[in-house]
């Protein structure tokens, strides 16, 4: 791909500057290349570059500069080299380039001592060392040489460098190119291995600084929430400048993907206070997705490396949104645990006060919110209500009432659609001036439905970090608000029959006892069965694959899932019956005054119900469907206690798992040396 703008090179005057310094004429001299347009500051730079200092004494005089200035001018009029040697004794050639609107003005060559002078010097007694007719060895001092050899060097190399230019910095760049084009396919694979983005970006930087030789280098990377932060400076001072997000966010939005040569005042206007000539900005983007940038500063690239760069820079964006996608599938599996483990906790709360502060409070939790309230319907007024309150005096929440249809909260009511606001006093669906209690200006307020009715409304406000609320956040609240709005919901109708305590033994999911209610019913079972000497059983039941269902179909499609299951398992159990949800993707029945014989029966018509019902996408699982896998213990025979008879049929459900899966087992005491030699390996 082209550069937007002049600073692509068909000839690099890196090779050809590499190409001279190797080159057998030019053994005693430091080269620079410079051209005019670096002005005054740029000459200043060139002559300290090639010119050492003895012991540190001898400094440039302005008249160096000057004499320099005069001497780069006569050789570009005359197109011919010019000798000078310095009034402290360095002799330097100036040599005028081929016109070529790829090369710099003229070399410059330094570095060295006249020997006359060094000479004299030494006669004189000055802080010159001496040496004659070789190397001077102390404190790294310039080698020395005559006015008439320099002349000779400088004129040789004048006359070569026509023949440089046409052959040996063509096979020059070929073969660097080939060996640069090796290292970026390499560097290409292991970028493929990079298990975060900080080592993606480490290894690009890496290798741009060897590979490239580039001095100057910023890589600034997207983060969640579309907030952009600096990764790497290579070559710059971090605490120089600034990063203007918004500002760079635009540009790259409006960005075709492609490279982008910028102006220096141009590229500072995203970074406040850098100083920079000029800069080549490389987009990190994969299919329409803006990842960050690489921005190359000062340097102005051959057409090959700024090809060879943007074919690194690619392969870093594809790897960058590799890891992206991966990072949002794990925390999409983390929050689906997640909120099966909030529920779950949800359903032991056994009062309708502390159901409202544990909502809050764990809608709080998934957005840092600080502070933030749960309003719900009034229904003999129609008004809003403070039911719990975050952030906010309490005495205040208690008397606080919003009416239907006004205010944020009351509007959020009527429309029945969620509000995020990221500036209260701005927004114009909003502009209320920011209340002093609040520390931020954005804030998330939806409505709490269940079957398009309205129950209450919840808002939450001022991040910790300070930081807007974003539409990830919104998502993530309302994922979990959709359930606990049914446990509200279900609390209020129990509440009004005087069921509540029900609310306390029943999942929320599946409607089925949990496990809460399961152990107090053990409880009775094993008392009742101990004084009839009667037996009965357990069935402890298991989804098959259901964690991969899950990450496959998604946390909505799993919930569907366990309540067929419910229902299935209540249809096919007995009257005398109960089933509950034990956990997760497991459940657990007891049959009262039931033999093992008898309770093959029951199992058995759970696992054909399961096996036979059809469930979206469970043909993307192993065994090519939704199962279920049962292990059944029986009282007094398999144990006398309820955590030893859970640990039989436990035992028997996990060798049902081990033997292939959609099947039940029933316990013997084998399994228990099975467990054993399993654990040991």
């Amino acid at each position: 791909m082209a550069l937007t703008g002049p600073s692509v090179k068909l000839v690099d005057p890196r090779d050809l500057l590499e190409m001279l310094r190797q080159h057998p004429l030019t053994a005693p001299f430091k080269l620079i290349f410079y051209a005019e347009q670096h002005g005054r500051k740029g000459l200043q730079q060139a002559i300290r570059d090639i010119c050492s200092p003895l012991d540190g004494e001898i400094q440039c005089l302005t008249e160096c500069y000057q004499d320099f200035a005069l001497g780069i001018s006569q050789s570009l009029m005359a197109k011919q080299p010019v000798i000078r040697a310095c009034p402290q004794g360095f002799v330097c050639f100036i040599i005028p380039l081929p016109e070529n609107k790829d090369l710099p003005d003229c070399l410059i060559g330094g570095g060295v001592f006249e020997r006359k002078k060094a000479l004299r010097a030494n006669q004189e007694g000055l802080n010159f060392p001496a040496a004659k007719d070789t190397v001077i060895q102390a404190r790294q001092a310039p080698q020395l040489i005559s006015l008439t050899e320099a002349e000779s060097v400088a004129e040789k190399l004048f006359r070569a460098l026509p023949r440089i230019l046409e052959q040996q910095v063509h096979t020059l760049s070929l073969s660097r190119t080939t060996l640069r084009l090796e290292a970026v396919q390499k560097l290409a694979r292991d970028l493929a291995d990079c298990a975060d983005s900080e080592q993606a970006v480490a290894l690009v930087s890496e290798a741009l600084v060897v590979l490239f030789n580039l001095s100057r280098v910023l890589i600034v990377l997207q983060q969640p929430g579309h907030t952009m932060t600096i990764h790497s400076t290579l070559g710059l001072d971090p605490g120089t400048f600034q990063l203007d997000q918004n500002l760079l966010a635009d540009f790259l939005e409006r960005s075709s993907g492609l490279p982008q040569a910028l102006p220096g005042e141009e590229l500072a206007a995203f970074f406040p206070g850098l100083e920079t000539q000029s800069a080549c900005l490389f987009p990190l983007v994969v299919n329409n997705s803006r990842l960050g940038a690489v921005t190359v500063l000062d340097i102005e690239l051959h057409g090959r490396d700024q090809a060879l760069i943007e074919l690194l820079v690619n392969r870093m964006a594809t790897r960058l949104e590799s890891l992206k996608t991966a990072e949002g599938h794990r925390q999409e599996r983390q929050f689906s645990a997640r909120l099966v483990s909030m529920i779950s906790t949800l359903s032991l709360v056994d009062s309708r006060q502390e159901l409202y502060l544990q909502i809050l409070e764990m809608s709080a939790e998934l957005l840092t919110a600080t502070s933030g309230s749960l309003m719900l319907l009034d229904e003999t007024d129609g008004s809003l209500k403070i039911a719990a309150s975050k952030g906010m005096i309490p005495a205040l929440a208690k008397v606080m009432t919003v009416t239907y249809g006004e205010g944020i909260a009351g509007k959020v009511a009527k429309s029945g659609f969620p509000l995020l606001v990221n500036d209260i006093e701005s927004d114009k669906r909003v502009a209320f001036r920011n209340r002093p209690r609040f520390k931020t200006k954005s804030f998330v307020s939806l409505p709490l439905e269940v079957e398009g009715r309205l129950v209450g409304v919840l808002n939450l406000a001022d991040k910790s970090n300070g930081a807007n609320f974003t539409e990830a956040d919104l998502n993530l609240v309302q994922t979990f608000t959709k359930h606990a709005v049914m446990m509200i919901d279900r609390a209020a109708t129990l509440e009004k029959a005087g069921q509540f305590e029900q609310l306390a033994i029943t999942d929320p999911l599946t409607g089925l006892y949990n496990r809460r209610f399961l152990e107090d019913r053990l409880r009775e079972e094993f008392s009742r069965s101990e004084r009839q000497q009667q037996s009965f059983c357990i069935i402890l039941c298991d989804l098959d694959n259901f964690k991969i269902y899950n990450d496959i179909c998604g946390h909505l499609a799993g919930d569907n899932a366990l309540c067929k299951t419910a229902k299935l398992m209540r249809r096919s159990a007995r009257d005398m019956d109960i089933v509950t949800r034990y956990g997760g993707e497991e459940f657990c029945l007891i049959l009262p005054s039931t033999s093992k014989k008898e309770s093959v029966f029951v199992a058995e018509r759970i696992r054909y119900a399961i096996d036979a019902e059809s469930f979206p996408g469970e043909s993307h699982l192993p065994l090519g469907r939704l199962t279920i896998s049962l292990g059944i213990a029986t009282y007094p025979a398999d144990g006398v206690t309820a955590n030893e008879l859970i640990h039989a049929a436990d035992l028997a459900l996990y060798r049902a798992k081990a033997l292939g899966r959609n099947r039940l087992v029933l316990y013997e005491p084998a399994l228990e040396h099975q467990a054993q030699l399993t654990h040991r390996k």
